[in-house]
C-alpha cells in the first residue's frame, strides 16, 4: 500500500527516536563503576568506543547478531530452521554470560569497581540483560514502525557515530607522513566504488524479491566462522617447523590466507544461495520484477561478496592502508539504504 508523506514523516520520526534513546544508553554508564579509573584505563587503546564498551548499552546488537548468525547456520542445514522467534530469549542467555565476563574483568582490571563481589556481578549481569531486552525491543519497534530493519540500523549506529572520531587519527597519520594523501585518496575510492557495486547488486537482487540480508549480510557473518579457524589453525600442528610454516602461510595478508578467505566467502554465499526463497511482496512496486535469478546473477553476488572481504585486508596488510569499513557493514548500509528507497517509491506509487 502506498505511504503518504505523513507516512513516511512519521515512520522516520520514529526511527529517529529510537536511535536517540539507543545513543542515550550507550553513555549510560555501569553502576558501581570508577569512571576515572576506568578512563584511565582505556586512555591507551586509542579506541573512539571505549566508553561504549562499558556503558548500559554496551553489548549492543552483539547478542542478538550471534544467535541470528547461529540461527541461520542452522537454516543452511535444514530449512525446518527457517523462525527466527527462539533467536530472542537464546539472545538473552548470550547477554548473560558476556554480562558476568564483563563484570569479572571489571573486578580484574585494579581500582575500577567500588565494591567487587558477587553482587556486583549479579548486578552488571542483570543491567545487561534488560539492556539486551530493551534492544530487541526497540529494534523490533523499527522494523514494524519506522524505516528498514531495526537490527541492521541499530548496528550501524556506533559506526556512523564514530566517524568524526575516525576523521582526526586519519589527519594525523596523513599530516605526519605515516599514510599519503594517495593512499588515503586510493582507499575512499576503493569504498565509494565497493558501495557502488554493492547497491547496483542490491537493487537488482530486489527487483527480483530477494531477501538481501540473507543475499548480502549474513554470508558475511557465516563466513567469520570458518575465517576464524584460520588463526588457529596453525595450533592443530604440533610444535616445531611445520606450526611456524603453517602460522607464516596463514597470516593476515598472505597469498594463501586470502585465498582460503575469498573461498569461504564465496563458498558461504553460495550455501545461503540454495536455501534463499523470493519474497514476492518485497518486489519494488515501481519496477517491472526480474523474472528469475539466472546463474550469471547469482556469480555476480558470491564474486561481489568475496572482493569486499579479500580486497580490504590486502589494502590494510599489504599496503597499510586503514580500513574505513569492512564487507559486513557496507552491505548493511547498502539494505538499509534501499529499505528507505522503498518506502519512498511506496510513497510516489
Amino acid at each position: 500500500m502506498p505511504l503518504s508523506m505523513p507516512q513516511f514523516m512519521t515512520r522516520l520520526a520514529v526511527t529517529l527516536g529510537v536511535l536517540a534513546i539507543y545513543r542515550l544508553g550507550t553513555h549510560l554508564p555501569l553502576a558501581d563503576v570508577d569512571q576515572v579509573a576506568l578512563a584511565n584505563l582505556y586512555r591507551g587503546s586509542g579506541s573512539a568506543f571505549a566508553v561504549e564498551r562499558i556503558s548500559v548499552f554496551s553489548l549492543g546488537v552483539t547478542p542478538i547478531i550471534s544467535m541470528l548468525m547461529l540461527a541461520e547456520v542452522a537454516r543452511l542445514a535444514s530449512s525446518r530452521f527457517n523462525n527466527w522467534a527462539s533467536a530472542t530469549p537464546a539472545s538473552l542467555l548470550v547477554a548473560a554470560m558476556q554480562g558476568y565476563g564483563i563484570a569479572t574483568s571489571l573486578e580484574e582490571a585494579g581500582n575500577v569497581v567500588d565494591e567487587p563481589g558477587p553482587q556486583f556481578r549479579l548486578m552488571v549481569v542483570a543491567t545487561l540483560v534488560a539492556a539486551t531486552a530493551l534492544v530487541v525491543w526497540l529494534a523490533a519497534v523499527i522494523s514494524r514502525q519506522g524505516v528498514g530493519s531495526g537490527i541492521w540500523i541499530l548496528l550501524l549506529s556506533p559506526y556512523l557515530a564514530g566517524l568524526p572520531d575516525l576523521a582526526l587519527p586519519v589527519y594525523e597519520a596523513v599530516h605526519s607522513g605515516i599514510l599519503s594523501v594517495a593512499g588515503l585518496v586510493a582507499g575512499l575510492a576503493w569504498v565509494l566504488a565497493a558501495l557502488a557495486m554493492v547497491a547496483a547488486l542490491g537493487r537488482t537482487l530486489a527487483r527480483s524479491a530477494i531477501p538481501l540480508d540473507r543475499a548480502l549480510i549474513w554470508p558475511l557473518f557465516i563466513a567469520t566462522i570458518p575465517a576464524g579457524v584460520l588463526a588457529i589453525a596453525p595450533w592443530f600442528f604440533p610444535a616445531g617447523p611445520i606450526r611456524d610454516t603453517a602460522e607464516a602461510l596463514l597470516s593476515r595478508g598472505t597469498p594463501l590466507y586470502l585465498t582460503a578467505l575469498a573461498v569461504i566467502v564465496i563458498f558461504t554465499s553460495l550455501a545461503q544461495w540454495r536455501r534463499l526463497q523470493p519474497r514476492p511482496a518485497m518486489a519494488e512496486p515501481s519496477r517491472q520484477p526480474v523474472e528469475r535469478v539466472g546463474a550469471s546473477l547469482v556469480v555476480l553476488t558470491v564474486l561481489i561478496l568475496a572482493a569486499i572481504t579479500v580486497v580490504p585486508e590486502f589494502l590494510t596488510t599489504q599496503l597499510g592502508l586503514p580500513k574505513l569499513i569492512d564487507g559486513r557493514l557496507m552491505t548493511a548500509i547498502v539494505v538499509v539504504a534501499l529499505a528507505m528507497q522503498d518506502l519512498l517509491w511506496r510513497r510516489q506509487a
